[in-house]
């Protein structure tokens, strides 16, 4: 076995043999624009990695005056798409050869999620996964869980108004609900269950960053790496964390899911994805096999809903606290089709057009994944006049805040593009509604890019924007939003700040408010008193 120190000092060599090769490849056209590339680690040190990296690439977007940006870095391609325009010629149009996934040593190799069906390369084991979730979730059944929506919402109506951190209450409340829409293990029962997953997640957040750790910077030494680096060796203080958070990994997979199988064996289990895709089994197949899809695909389906349902409530609260005027105009919308103390269901849905623009709204002004997961391009294709290769990883910067139009063509931007949505540094619901106050249909529903792109839309996307409307919606019904009061009884001016260390979320800190009850038949419906 060569020793360690031979391995290393490799490395240079074989990357700067690889990165000459490649571009050799590319000279049948220009590469797009993007920073200058430098002997042997070209963009290493250019490629963000730390707090907010998705206005990093849109200041690289600015200084380029591209909608396309490419970096390179000892070996691996990295392709930016700041453009809806961009996004949906390559990710939708061409969705064939852009489905890929990257792989990753930290998250993929050394934890163990590489199997996970947001993390899989687009393979037979990756469609076995979406074919369990759209059987179990079917957006042509969209009822099946509006029980346990329902529910839930009215738990979390209870606990807002006595909160003192509202992202610690979104975020234990998020972890229960989910965890019975996913496995159907429900209330108190899931509370053993939850520092596990919400370490396990937090981890999976951080490691999945682009740029987080240099080891999935230099892929082609993945090998050595994984193999020779022992965990006291210099700079792979990487290798101790992938195993404690891989302990996690198994941890948060294995024991929600034999709860799931030993209810559906006894007959007692709840409708929920695994207990649906468990029932679905072919008895005539793989059953080791078989069992390995589901819990996969069950706690993906787990960590994709409860992080993108904190991220998103809290946004919302947060923009209430900041937007008090939609609060009035929700609150006279409610107040026409709701009675005394009534809550609002999902039938209520096409009369209340404001509610749905303020969710909508709530996902264009903050994405939950302004930097949306990377896509993988399987062969070498040609755009604009750029060359793209073979292997690129992709990446749709969903964000992309208002550009000048001196600077920028207005056609290059997502959630933030002047075009689809004027002013758009303002929160303003009311862009989704015609002059009539009902939902516009010509105004692009943010939803489409908050959720994936092409065929790797998230198959859950119905089931998350359900959640969020009919919890939107019952908050409003319920109480006004308000800053917290100082010892004089004075309001305080909200100061919310957003996490800024490394993850691919978009999520603020904790934060305090009141939760104030609109009405005494509301404490009377709910059973408070605040």
């Amino acid at each position: 076995m060569p020793s360690t120190t031979a391995v290393l000092s490799a490395i240079p060599l074989v990357y700067f043999l690889y990165s000459r090769a490649r571009q050799a490849a590319s000279r049948q056209a220009p590469l797009p624009p993007g920073p200058t590339k430098f002997p042997i680690v070209e963009n290493l040190f250019h490629i963000p990695n730390g707090a907010f990296i998705w206005r990093d690439y849109t200041e690289m977007c600015k200084q380029y005056d591209s909608d396309i940006i490419h970096l390179s870095a000892l070996g691996n391609s990295i392709i930016i798409l700041n453009s809806k325009k961009a996004v949906s010629d390559l990710l939708e149009k061409k969705s064939a050869i852009y489905s890929g996934r990257p792989s990753t040593v930290m998250l993929g190799e050394l934890m163990g999620w590489g199997d996970a069906f947001i993390f899989r390369p687009n393979d037979d084991f990756w469609k076995a996964q979406r074919r369990i979730m759209n059987q179990a979730m079917p957006p042509t059944d969209p009822k099946r869980f509006h029980p346990k929506q329902l529910s839930a919402t009215h738990d979390l109506l209870r606990v807002l108004p006595n909160s003192d951190d509202v992202m610690k209450s979104l975020q234990l409340w998020a972890a229960v609900f989910i965890m019975d829409v996913t496995y159907g293990i429900q209330g108190e029962e899931a509370e053993p269950y939850l520092p596990t997953v919400m370490a396990a997640l937090e981890s999976m957040s951080i490691a999945g960053t682009p740029g987080a750790f240099y080891v999935d910077q230099i892929p082609l030494s993945s090998a050595f790496t994984v193999k020779y680096v022992p965990e006291w060796f210099p700079g792979a203080g990487f290798k101790r964390k992938a195993r404690e958070w891989s302990e996690l990994r198994k941890k948060m997979v294995e024991g929600p899911f034999s709860v799931a199988k030993e209810r559906v064996a006894k007959g007692i289990a709840t409708p929920s994805l695994t207990s649906v895709a468990l029932e679905q089994m072919d008895p005539n197949q793989d059953t080791a096999y078989q069992e390995q899809l589901i819990k996969t695909a069950s706690v993906t389906a787990y960590g994709g809903g409860s992080d993108t349902t904190v991220a998103a409530l809290g946004a919302f609260v947060i923009a209430m606290l900041e937007n008090p005027h939609v609060q009035t105009i929700a609150h006279r919308e409610l107040d026409k089709v709701l009675g005394p103390g009534d809550l609002p269901t999902f039938s209520d849905e096409p009369s209340l057009p404001y509610i749905t623009a303020i969710v909508r709204e709530v996902l264009r002004y903050n994405p939950i994944t302004p930097l949306a997961f990377p896509h993988q391009l399987v062969q070498d294709d040609i755009y604009e006049g750029y060359f793209l290769p073979k292997g690129s990883i992709i990446m749709p910067n969903v964000w992309l805040v208002a550009l000048a139009p001196a600077l920028f063509l207005e056609a290059r931007s997502i959630t933030h593009n002047e075009k689809d949505y004027p002013e758009p540094d303002l929160f303003n619901p009311s862009r989704f509604l015609d002059s009539e106050g009902k939902l516009d249909p010509n105004v692009r529903d943010p939803a489409n890019a908050t959720f994936g792109f092409g065929r790797r839309v998230c198959p859950g996307k119905h089931i998350a924007t359900a959640s969020l409307w009919i919890a939107v919606a019952s908050i409003l019904a319920c109480y006004t939003i308000a800053p917290e009061l100082d010892e004089n009884g004075n309001e305080i001016p909200p100061n919310v700040q957003w996490y800024s260390g490394p993850t691919v979320f978009n999520h603020p800190l904790s934060f305090k408010c009141r939760f104030v009850p609109r009405s005494k038949d509301v404490e009377r419906s709910l059973g408070v008193h605040v």
